[in-house]
C-alpha cells in the first residue's frame, strides 16, 4: 500500500509498505501509528528552517549525498547506516541493524571489519578525514 499526503510546501510525499517497514525497525514506538505519521507530515507541529547557526541546521549537499547510492545498492542487502566519530575522526558502518559483532579484524589499512558469525555487518574506519 503506497499513502500520499502533501507536505506544506504542497509537495507529495509517498509512504510506501516498505519505508514504513524501514521506519518502524528503527523506531519501534511508532508501530501503529502509520495515519499519526502520515497526519505530522500533511500539518507539521513545527517546522525548522535550514542553513544557518541560529538554528543549528545545515545545508545538505544533496549531490554528494547521491554519490553514494551505488554503494548503498551492492552492500549486503541494500543497507547502510553511518556515523561519524569527529573527535576520534572514526567512520562508523553498519550494514544491518541492530548489529552483534561477534568478531573482528583489523586490515593493514586501520580498517576494521566487524562480523556476526560468517557475514560482514560492519566497518569502523580510523583516521576517516585523512582518507
Amino acid at each position: 500500500m503506497i499513502e500520499t499526503v502533501l507536505s506544506q510546501n504542497a509537495i507529495p510525499i509517498r509512504l510506501t509498505d516498505e519505508r514504513w517497514s524501514h521506519i518502524t525497525e528503527e523506531h519501534c514506538e511508532l508501530a501503529g501509528m502509520r495515519l499519526e505519521v502520515l497526519e505530522n507530515i500533511a500539518n507539521p507541529f513545527k517546522i525548522l528552517e535550514g542553513g544557518d547557526e541560529e538554528t543549528g541546521m545545515v545545508q545538505i549537499a544533496v549531490q554528494d549525498y547521491l554519490k553514494l547510492i551505488p554503494t548503498v545498492k551492492h552492500s549486503p542487502k541494500g543497507y547502510l547506516w553511518s556515523s561519524y566519530d569527529s573527535e576520534a575522526d572514526v567512520l562508523y558502518i553498519n550494514f544491518k541493524k541492530p548489529s552483534h559483532a561477534t568478531d573482528s579484524e583489523l586490515t593493514d589499512d586501520d580498517i576494521i571489519i566487524r562480523y556476526e558469525g560468517e557475514s560482514i555487518i560492519g566497518l569502523t574506519i580510523l583516521h576517516a578525514s585523512k582518507r
